[in-house]
């Protein structure tokens, strides 16, 4: 690699005819590393975070070139060379005229190395179950309309619940990740002294492996090694003028995606052949396959202008507005991959399709065609009108305007078993979201200052909550009393609020009473659009005298959620009328740190930060008979309050290191260094009545990883270090994550989980290595 730049670079100065004379300068860092790891449990080497590697033998760490001629500059970088995370930089230019850049940059992203998985990938989105695992596959006869599953199906569930974790136990350990390849080109020219042209490409792909969640069913879920092939190509395209008086800019990117596996297919472990049935809930062994339509194929055109001028009184104006235009194309997939669900199928008229709901013929389009339309502007007036004082006022939008194909459907298959009749249209998701903000800066004397602001956010979407409207207000103040120290303090309280829930988006049945219930409970809103009440505060500290140095921060997030406009019981008193979901989320986090010269040519450095996180949630027993009465499909929310259960999460982390460095020889410099980090996670035990059995919460997970290192450098000459180190490093964890998942009752569904994370492990890795500058 190092010919290679020096061939490139001479290349590239005899084709400019640069001058002779010039300044070249390069530097490079290898070493030879060797990590000696023990995993528990026998399980394959573990990583210790998700990117990247931690190789063994001789390593070309980092190469860098510099020449730097009267006209003309060159700059080359190559890092991590031979590694699964190399990367190259290869720029130049003349300053001020024209200047180029080429990158490459390889990363892995490995999510774990004990992935376990039955499935084998055939291409073309297929991925298929052996024989083996085929062979007792559960082959009961088809239901007739409505009848329970059979005991025959219950037994062949316990078979499968039994060999399964015994099959996974001996399937081969194998990665699970993928590697991200990304390459750029960019060029830069400046025709005049106040005008800048910027072009440019740039490539990425991203080929491997990801844990796909997958399902058959009702509640038969298994999880796959899902391959991915995706490739991403964009072009820009930018302009400035930059005026004393004005600014002008310009920007377009043309963005396209391109998914090579734009469908998934997987067998069902319990089935093979099709069946039908028209009972919604049963166990998801109807279908002997499951699909899944990936992301599409999509192209992005975005164009931005932007604009400031300077007006009198100190002032000055800035805005920019945009357009987005993105489509997608993509196949439309049949129904269900469900060949039993036909005309023919043995069930009421009123359950069944009149076609093949498999068939590729029965679908409304070939293709899905979307098409959404973005929309953006800001504006903003600062002014300066006094010495002490700076105002700032400011508007934004984004809108999104969805004008997708809409196609109109007979029905849906149910989990890919049964048929619902029904006609209906595809929605057209959009939203619009508008901020608008004043904010006040006054510098009270030369020690004091002070800010306040106010900011009101109008968001309209088509979801559960189609209005939300948030007010916030924030200040702060920051006090310099000595020269090397100050202290600020912040303060922000903000509050959501909606124009109440659309029920018009829940199902709705009607009970021999003649009441009207909800089949879906509205009560369970997500924190992004339940009305919140949010107070948060910040204080930070820092003193600095000639090399010591101590900062302290403490910051908190204190959310409460409330049940907002509008009943949630639907205006019927006997309907549970409470909130569920979060009902408060508190984050806390103080933290400290010190640099301090000690005697004996000794820098003591160290650092402390405590974490914690706690939620509160509710929800409510959906076993319990509903005490509404009549025969309606009520139980989700005709709850008798006294069932209702609340969990409380709580997350502790402690994150700690010390440093020492001695420079106590001349040209040697000697680092010993410990870091620990430790987190603590669980949920309050629960007591929720009979009708749950054997229910208990997470249990507590408890993650520590400590690292204890050294390392010395020795500056033998002026352009040659020499260096030397070790690091020790431990991981344990006791954790449900870490755990086989249990199987559920026979007669139910079977959950398998087929990717582990890292366990727990030990490690050394000892180097030795030289910076040499020539």
């Amino acid at each position: 690699m190092n010919k290679l730049i020096r061939l490139v670079t001479a290349a590239a100065l005899a084709f400019l005819n640069t001058p002779a004379i010039a300044a070249v300068k390069q530097e490079v860092d290898v070493k030879v590393q060797q990590r000696f790891q023990k995993t528990v449990d026998g399980a394959p080497s573990a990583i210790p975070t998700e990117y990247g590697e931690i190789p063994n033998g001789f390593i070309l760490d980092r190469y860098l070139l510099d020449y730097d001629s009267e006209n003309y500059v060159i700059e080359a970088e190559a890092s991590n060379l031979r590694q699964n995370n190399q990367y190259f930089r290869f720029e130049g230019g003349a300053p001020g005229k024209m200047t180029w850049k080429v990158v490459w940059d390889e990363m892995p992203h490995l999510f774990s190395n004990e992935a376990r998985t039955p499935y084998t990938y055939q291409g073309n989105g297929v991925m298929v179950l052996p024989g083996a695992w085929r062979d007792g596959t559960i082959t009961t006869p088809n239901y007739a309309a409505g009848s329970p599953a059979s005991a025959v199906q219950t037994a062949a569930n316990a078979r499968f619940n039994a060999g399964i974790s015994t099959a996974l136990a001996g399937a081969a350990y194998s990665p699970l990740g993928f590697d991200v390849n990304t390459g750029k080109v960019d060029l830069k020219f400046h025709p005049a002294h106040d005008f800048t042209l910027d072009v440019g490409a740039w490539r990425q792909t991203k080929r491997g492996t990801k844990p796909q969640p997958a399902s058959f069913g009702f509640s038969n879920a298994i999880e796959l090694a899902a391959p991915i092939d995706w490739e991403t190509n964009e072009v820009y395209l930018e302009m400035q003028l930059a005026k004393k008086a004005y600014q002008l800019a310009f920007n377009y990117r043309l963005s396209d995606f391109d998914n090579k596996i734009p469908e998934l297919y997987w067998d069902n472990p319990k089935r093979l052949t099709d069946q039908y049935t028209n009972n919604g809930y049963s166990q998801g062994d109807q279908g002997a396959r499951g699909a899944l339509s990936n992301a599409p194929d999509n192209l992005a055109h975005s164009f931005k202008f932007e604009g400031g001028v300077n007006l009198p009184m100190n002032s000055r104006f800035s805005g920019e507005a945009g357009y987005q235009r993105w489509t997608a194309f993509n196949r439309m997939m049949p129904y269900t991959t469900n060949t039993a669900i036909t005309a023919a199928a043995l069930a009421p008229a009123a359950d069944k399709p009149t076609f093949d709901a498999s068939a590729e013929s029965s679908r409304p389009d070939p293709s899905v065609k979307g098409l959404i339309e973005v929309y953006t502007y800001m504006g903003k007036l600062s002014s300066r009108p006094l010495e002490h004082l700076r105002v700032a006022l400011s508007h934004e939008a984004y809108i999104m305007e969805n004008m997708s194909t809409q196609y109109n459907f007979p029905g849906w298959a149910v989990f890919d078993q049964g048929w619902h009749n029904e006609a209906v249209r595809n929605p057209r998701e959009q939203f619009r979201d508008d901020k608008t903000a004043l904010k006040f800066d006054l510098d009270v004397t030369d020690r004091i200052s002070t800010d306040l602001g106010l900011k009101h956010t109008y968001k309209k979407q088509t979801r559960e909550i189609p209005k939300l409207r948030e007010y916030e207000g924030t200040t702060g103040v920051t006090f310099r009393p000595l020269q090397g120290m100050w202290a600020n303090v912040s303060y922000l309280a903000g509050f959501r609020r909606s124009n109440g829930i659309d029920y018009e988006h829940y199902p709705k049945t009607v009970d021999t009473g003649g009441s009207t219930w909800f089949t879906e409970a509205p009560g369970m809103r997500r924190p992004d659009l339940a009305d919140r009440n949010r107070h948060q505060g910040r204080v930070q500290f820092q003193w600095t005298i000639d090399e010591a140095m101590v900062g302290l921060s403490a910051r908190m997030t204190d959310d409460r959620y409330r049940q907002g406009k509008g009943d949630l019981n639907g205006y019927d008193a006997r309907i549970f009328p409470e909130l569920f979901g979060t009902i408060s989320d508190r984050q806390e986090a103080v933290g400290v740190d010190f640099s301090v010269p000690l005697p004996g040519s000794v820098t003591l450095d160290s650092y402390y930060e405590y974490d914690r996180s706690n939620r509160l949630l509710r929800s409510a027993q959906t076993q319990n008979a509903n005490t509404c009465g009549g025969t309606g499909t009520t139980a989700i929310m005709c709850q008798d309050p006294t069932r209702r259960w609340e969990t409380r999460l709580t997350e502790n982390a402690h994150i700690a290191g010390l440093q020492l460095t001695w420079v106590g020889i001349e040209k040697l410099k000697t680092v010993f260094g410990y870091d620990i980090t430790y987190t603590r996670f669980n949920g309050d035990p629960q007591n929720v009545g009979s009708a749950i059995v054997n229910y208990r919460p997470f249990e507590t997970s408890r993650r520590m990883l400590q690292t204890l290192k050294a390392r010395g450098e020795y500056k033998i000459l002026k352009d040659l270090t020499l260096a030397a180190n070790y690091a020790y490093e431990k991981f344990d964890a006791s954790d449900f994550a870490y755990k086989d998942v249990q199987m559920r009752p026979p007669g139910n569904a079977s959950i398998f989980l087929g990717a582990n994370p890292i366990r727990n492990y030990y490690a050394h890795t000892v180097g030795a290595g030289l910076n040499y500058k020539f």
